[in-house]
């Protein structure tokens, strides 16, 4: 794929690296697939040792942690700006709040190179009086971005009309997150379309970690609900993802009586095929900017039920290419996997649409090539 100048360009990514959730997925996806253009060069900075790191490594991707269980946030500063100095990019790209903090003020002091970040979600802490270091930095990161950042990146429109509230309307592009769909991809696929479905052996998956936002507690709620009101099917609920809220949630499905049929994984290395294997996904968040999970279900032809969120009903095509649920009420979401599992026609036909929604626009290589668009723009 050509780039869109025949100039060489030079970009550095900023990120902590500590997860691997669906930031850092598309994150790698953008960085992987740059690397494989002609005319690019590419290179990361990570603040953790971790999986993110180990996959750009296995992708011969230069990789430098300046790492922030040793580094106070002046020492990285410190060395952020110098190796920056030294390799003289022409774009820095920056993730997450401290890292647009420290990589834009890095950036200017290297020799005011131009710099842009990713915001991929809403913030989803509010913090107290008393949380003032957190306070401080959410601040500091706003000026940032108002006065030393280029462009502002938003992954679904909704979230770019929450950005607008903090910051200059005529700075803030949306780029749709995407997503690589392999030769291995393509055959999963076809093999669930082709596949039916057992009402009384279903796996319902949901993935993300197990915080506040991710409203995991609904999901528990619904497999409750569909085993009281549904006793015509026989499913398990598995949830993928850790957090602080792991506890909270097993005490939840205790007491409700869960326990036989929700299934805590925890992270998994294989996400792909756990997700290929599922007969349905739900997403329960209060809100999501671009979930890569969905893209991720999509490619593999399973259905989708989530909450009309965020960037989600645009990506879901207003509800052809899954079910959106407007509320949070558990019993929405069990009649929506009730009418699923007994309507193959239904599950065919939103699964066919979402496959070739996603291939038509949400590809890797389209996502890549709108950012090198905007990276030559601030050059």
């Amino acid at each position: 794929m050509p780039s869109s100048s025949t100039t060489p360009i030079s970009i550095v990514h900023i990120a902590s690296g500590d997860l691997w959730a669906g930031a850092e997925v598309q994150m790698f996806t953008l960085v992987k697939t740059l690397n494989d253009l002609q005319g690019v060069s590419v290179s990361v900075i990570l603040m953790n040792h971790g999986e993110l790191e180990d996959r750009l490594l296995e992708q011969g991707i230069t990789v430098t942690v300046l790492d922030e269980s040793r580094l106070s946030s002046p020492g990285i500063l410190k060395a952020m700006i110098k190796l920056l100095k030294e390799t003289r990019p022409d774009v820095i790209h920056t993730h997450r709040l401290k890292e647009n903090v420290l990589g834009s003020i890095a950036a200017m002091l290297a020799g005011r190179i131009p710099s842009i970040r990713t915001v991929h979600g809403a913030p989803e802490h509010s913090f107290g009086a008393l949380q003032f270091h957190k306070r401080a930095l959410r601040h500091i990161d706003r000026l940032t971005g108002r006065y030393l950042q280029d462009r502002i990146i938003a992954v679904s429109t909704d979230l770019a009309g929450l950005l607008c509230q903090s910051y200059p309307e005529s700075r803030i592009h949306v780029i749709d997150n995407g997503i690589e769909i392999s030769a291995q991809d393509k055959e999963r696929s076809e093999s669930n379309n082709t596949g039916g479905m057992d009402h009384h052996n279903l796996k319902i998956g949901i993935a993300g970690r197990l915080v506040p936002v991710k409203r995991m507690d609904i999901f528990i709620q619904t497999a409750h609900h569909l085993k009281k009101h549904y006793d015509d099917t026989q499913a398990t609920f598995h949830i993928y993802g850790d957090g602080p809220l792991n506890l909270d949630l097993q005490e939840l499905s205790n007491k409700l009586g869960t326990d036989d049929y929700v299934r805590f994984r925890g992270h998994v290395e294989n996400m792909p095929e756990e997700l290929a294997q599922l007969n349905l996904l739900l997403l329960t968040s209060d809100h999501e900017g671009l979930p890569m999970v969905l893209l991720e279900a999509m490619s593999y032809r399973v259905p989708i039920i989530a909450h009309a969120v965020g960037g989600i009903p645009d990506l879901l095509d207003n509800g052809n290419c899954g079910i959106l649920i407007n509320g949070d009420n558990p019993a929405e979401y069990a009649e929506a996997i009730n009418v699923l599992i007994h309507s193959p026609e239904l599950r065919s036909a939103i699964t066919t649409r979402a496959y070739e929604r996603l291939v038509l626009k949400y590809s890797a290589k389209n996502n890549a090539q709108a950012y090198l668009n905007h990276y030559h723009a601030v050059c």
